[in-house]
C-alpha cells in the first residue's frame, strides 16, 4: 500500500525529442523535465512542489499522436525525498498530454500510481513549421494536475 497521496495544481514541462518528429510516424525517444508546484499532501505536508522527469519511447509523427507509450518517470521533492515510477502511459499531441497509471517503485508513496495531465503551450503554427522544417525536436506544456499515491 502506498504512503498517502499528493495532488500538484501547477507547473511545466519541457520535452525534447531525440530525432525530429516529422509527418511519417516513427519510434522517437522524449525526455521531459519540468517543475511541480501548488503541491499538497496530508501525510507529507512538507512537499510543496519539485522536479520531474520522464523517459519514454514510443511511436510519433507531427504534429501528433504521440503515443502511447510506456514511461519511466522521476520526482525530486523539495524536501530531499525522490518518487520513482515505471511503466506509466504517456501519450499526446498539438494540444494536450496525458500520463496515467504505472506503479509507484520506490521512494515517497511506493505501491501508488499516477495521474497527470496538461496542455501543449507551444504555438502550433510554430509546431507546423518545425515538423515541416525537419522535424519537431522539442516542446512546453503545463502541468494541469498530478496525482499520485493512493488513487
Amino acid at each position: 500500500m502506498a504512503a498517502g497521496t499528493v495532488e500538484c495544481r501547477d507547473g511545466s514541462l519541457d520535452v525534447q525529442a531525440d530525432t525530429g518528429v516529422a509527418f511519417p510516424r516513427k519510434t522517437v525517444q522524449l525526455t521531459g523535465r519540468g517543475n511541480l508546484d501548488s503541491c499538497s499532501s496530508a501525510q507529507h505536508p512538507k512537499l510543496s512542489g519539485g522536479t520531474i522527469t520522464l523517459e519514454t519511447a514510443l511511436q510519433a509523427r507531427c504534429p501528433g499522436p504521440f503515443g502511447p507509450g510506456y514511461a519511466k518517470v522521476t520526482i525530486a521533492w523539495n524536501d530531499g525525498s525522490t518518487t520513482s515510477i515505471d511503466q506509466s502511459t504517456f501519450r499526446g499531441d498539438s494540444v494536450s498530454f496525458a500520463l496515467e497509471g504505472g506503479r509507484v517503485t520506490s521512494g515517497v508513496f511506493t505501491g501508488g500510481t499516477v495521474r497527470a495531465d496538461g496542455r501543449t503551450t507551444t504555438p502550433l503554427i510554430e509546431m507546423g513549421a518545425a515538423c515541416a522544417t525537419g522535424g519537431l525536436t522539442a516542446y512546453s506544456t503545463t502541468i494541469n494536475q498530478v496525482h499520485l499515491g493512493d488513487l
